[in-house]
């Protein structure tokens, strides 16, 4: 009866407006309960006759209003200012932060100060940050440890295998092991090296709709190897209605968005656009093409017109005013938390230094080198390589909050991995192989998109080559 009730209302209302239904759009009406859209179904955009058919209506539940979803962004005040206090303040900070991570775990219970370890005898168990590396005559590893009050020397043997253990300079780590009070200074003979290292992490399989966060990076607009095409084809593709597309909310553009100018010796040959602000008018022409209930996020990078100094802060409001309102700017780096995941998202311009320093990595295959900065929580584990770090009383570089998903970028080649539940990628580029490229026989692997599932453990490629 109820059900004959509400279809002879919706007829009434459509005679009522001299429209006639026909049986189908009537039916499509019903089952989707849309009867409270009834002016919304009548009306000329819908209706281009006075017959309502079960396309005009299809219209209607086949693209429905996208809704634009909640996130929380905190910018931090990174203004530049240092000094040699800030660069002591800096470190203490890391110290403090990584030390308390190494204490938590359980090996580590029962850790002591160095200055209280130098008096003990037999195990102890102490935590550091590494200041001096080097290897004996004998082929063992000696690394000297610093905390806040001491110091001492501690050796890792090559006949327990410790010698191999990648040790990097103003890391901290904790360190299991033996005292030994024979010779002039006490010293100590590890048995075992412990890391802040992350925790196993369970991805969620929620029951929910899917929920995409797509990851792009060094787009490098500007460049005459700028992928114009690929990036078109990119953006016709979250436009369109397929089912993946209209799952995505999020979008990450994790810096170097321009080619910039003055980055290296004769760049200006290179460049179809050469002021620096036209190139950022002119991804905005790209950016704000992307539909308004899509959240886009962009950082800087390298290439960008920000100082080049770690942490680097937000664009200027002039490039901000190139930009529709759903474009958030952060710095780099940044956690961002979205639908209650931590995606934290690295430029990764401490990755040139890792690679050199982490066997097996390359810039073709950059996940180990990844690996080893979630190992260390720390982004630039090295200070004084090739990664200029201005100097806070924080240490923005700590990975403070375990992510679920971590993004870099930098490297133009393209890695994914899963490091003890956190998805991690290495986000492909949308530039061409450069000259500097071809002379490094680096070919990189462009025009890739990354979409994660925030609800799931999906994760998804899409190559617009």
């Amino acid at each position: 009866m109820e059900l004959f009730e509400d279809r002879r209302k919706i007829l009434e209302y459509f005679q009522g407006h001299g429209i006639l239904v026909s049986p189908g759009a009537l039916d499509i009406i019903l089952n989707n309960s849309m009867g409270q859209f009834l002016n919304e179904i009548a009306s000329p955009d819908v209706l281009s006759s006075g017959y309502l058919t079960e396309n005009d209506v299809k219209k209607l539940i086949k693209k429905p209003e996208r809704k634009k979803m909640n996130f929380e962004v905190y910018i931090p005040d990174i203004k530049a200012h240092s000094s040699v206090e800030d660069f002591r303040e800096m470190f203490v900070d890391r110290y403090e932060r990584l030390s308390k991570m190494v204490i938590q775990s359980s090996e580590m219970r029962g850790t002591y100060a160095i200055k209280t370890a130098k008096k003990a005898s037999g195990k102890v168990k102490i935590v550091g940050m590494v200041s001096e590396i080097s290897n004996t005559k004998n082929g063992h590893k000696r690394v000297l440890l610093e905390d806040l009050g001491d110091n001492i020397n501690v050796f890792l043997l090559k006949n327990k295998g410790l010698n191999n253990e990648l040790i990097l300079e103003d890391e901290v780590i904790g360190v299991i092991g033996s005292i030994s009070n024979s010779g002039k200074d006490p010293v100590i003979f590890a048995d075992e090296v412990i890391r802040p290292d992350i925790p196993y992490k369970m991805i969620d399989e929620e029951k929910k709709p899917p929920v995409y966060v797509a990851s792009l990076s060094d787009i490098h607009v500007g460049s005459k190897t700028f992928r114009k095409d690929d990036f078109n084809k990119m953006i016709s593709w979250i436009k369109s209605s397929n089912e993946e597309a209209e799952s995505l909310k999020y979008l990450i553009l994790s810096g170097d968005v321009v080619d910039g100018i003055g980055v290296y010796p004769g760049q200006e040959n290179d460049l179809a656009v050469l002021n620096p602000y036209k190139q950022y008018e002119t991804l905005a022409d790209y950016v704000n093409q992307i539909p308004e209930d899509i959240n886009i996020f962009i950082m800087p990078g390298n290439h960008d017109i920000v100082r080049l100094a770690e942490p680097q802060p937000l664009f200027s409001s002039k490039i901000r005013d190139f930009f529709n309102s759903n474009v958030t700017l952060l710095p780099n780096p940044y956690n961002l938390r979205l639908e209650d995941k931590n995606v934290l998202i690295y430029h990764g311009m401490s990755l040139n230094d890792m690679i050199e320093l982490v066997p097996g990595a390359s810039y073709a295959s950059v996940g180990s080198a990844i690996e080893e900065l979630l190992k260390r929580r720390h982004l630039a584990p090295v200070y004084g390589g090739k990664t200029p770090i201005i100097p806070y009383k924080r240490d923005y570089h700590v990975i403070e909050d375990v992510p679920d998903i971590f993004i870099t970028g930098h490297i133009h080649s393209f890695s994914q991995g899963n490091y003890k539940g956190i998805r991690y990628i290495n986000a492909s580029t949308w530039q061409s192989q450069t000259d500097y490229q071809k002379m490094m026989n680096f070919s990189p692997n462009p025009s890739i998109m990354t979409l994660f599932d925030l609800h799931s453990k999906t994760t998804i490629l899409k190559d617009f080559k």
